[in-house]
């Protein structure tokens, strides 16, 4: 059964968030249709997907480090009411997808380049077969953003046609802005002594009284949400990250925010930025922009990290942007 789209709707505000979120997921288990996958090394990939009727489109939704695809049921419900079908999956050491290390509190990759490996998977395997065609858009966030720019780059798929991405993880911001040079240091140190696969000794974990002030939200009903699904299942309460994947993640900007690399992705962008981000260096999004062929840069200046959960001024404004841009 397909979804029967009526038209963009206007983002949910803030206090009616706790009301409309229960209806939307029960609405949209009606149409929920749902697997595993392979990856390229036998790790089971956990995917979902949304059909409508009529459609405009197909958005694929890259999530961000320890989230997962439940978190996006609100994100689904926007793109299914715009015509455009929804495909998102959980990555590989997240939700319901396969981890290369025992234990799930740890978000452990190889390479960075198996997270683009299980993009091009989950798009040969599930959306390509099931999206009756036409043009693909990438709605991402944070690390999600990096993932979508190394699938671009090294795959070059010519029904991919534009690519959101919002606060993507070009560059990390390290805790306390310890420099990259000393974080490496530490790191060599500890994957001599612990090996790559165990989790880095200064890694986060799940905490399951986070403070909302502190978060990456703007909106508070949102943060209790999510927050909500994190507690109810153990598999959404990935926090921490293994010497692997550490090492990983400082070598993407050693590789993304460069010319040479960016230049070859002919894709049109939209790169969205936080005003208020302590995630990611945002300073480095000018170059970004300037190397990317197609790239439109919009500065949201009062909003924490993850923009799509913001206030509700700021959500109207990124909401039309979005959808502006994926007619246009």
């Amino acid at each position: 059964m397909n979804y029967p789209s009526g038209g963009q709707v206007p983002p949910i505000k803030d206090a009616e968030f706790a009301d409309r979120i229960k209806t939307i997921h029960e609405n949209l288990e009606k149409y929920r249709q749902c697997g595993f996958v392979d990856a390229y090394d036998g790790l089971s990939l956990r995917y979902h997907y949304f059909l409508c009727e009529n459609p405009v489109g197909t958005v694929v939704i890259i999530h961000g480090y320890t989230e997962f695809s439940i978190k996006y049921e609100e994100i689904i419900y926007y793109f299914l009411e715009a015509g455009y079908h929804c495909f998102i999956f959980d990555e590989r050491s997240h939700g319901h997808s396969g981890s290369g290390v025992e234990d799930r509190n740890y978000n452990h990759v190889e390479s960075f380049d198996e997270y683009a490996k299980d993009l091009n998977t989950i798009m040969e395997s599930v959306v390509r077969p099931n999206c009756g065609g036409g043009d693909i858009y990438l709605y991402t966030h944070s690390m999600g953003g990096a993932i979508a720019l190394w699938y671009l780059h090294d795959y070059k798929p010519s029904d991919v046609k534009k690519a959101i991405l919002s606060s993507p993880m070009v560059v990390p911001k390290m805790v306390k802005n310890i420099p990259i040079p000393i974080v490496k240091m530490a790191l060599s140190k500890y994957a001599r002594e612990d090996g790559w696969n165990a989790p880095f000794r200064h890694t986060s974990h799940f905490n399951p009284n986070p403070d909302f002030t502190t978060s990456h939200d703007c909106s508070k009903a949102r943060f209790d949400h999510n927050l909500a699904l994190r507690l109810s299942d153990p598999n959404y309460q990935n926090s921490g990250s293994t010497n692997s994947w550490l090492r990983e993640c400082l070598r993407v900007p050693e590789v993304i925010p460069k010319k040479k690399y960016l230049s070859a992705i002919p894709q049109e962008i939209l790169l969205m930025e936080a005003g208020i981000d302590n995630v990611v260096r945002t300073e480095k999004y000018g170059k970004v922009a300037k190397y990317l062929p197609n790239c439109t840069h919009s500065v949201y200046p009062t909003s924490r990290h993850s923009i799509y959960n913001s206030e509700d001024s700021v959500l109207v404004r990124y909401w039309n942007e979005v959808f502006e841009f994926l007619k246009k």
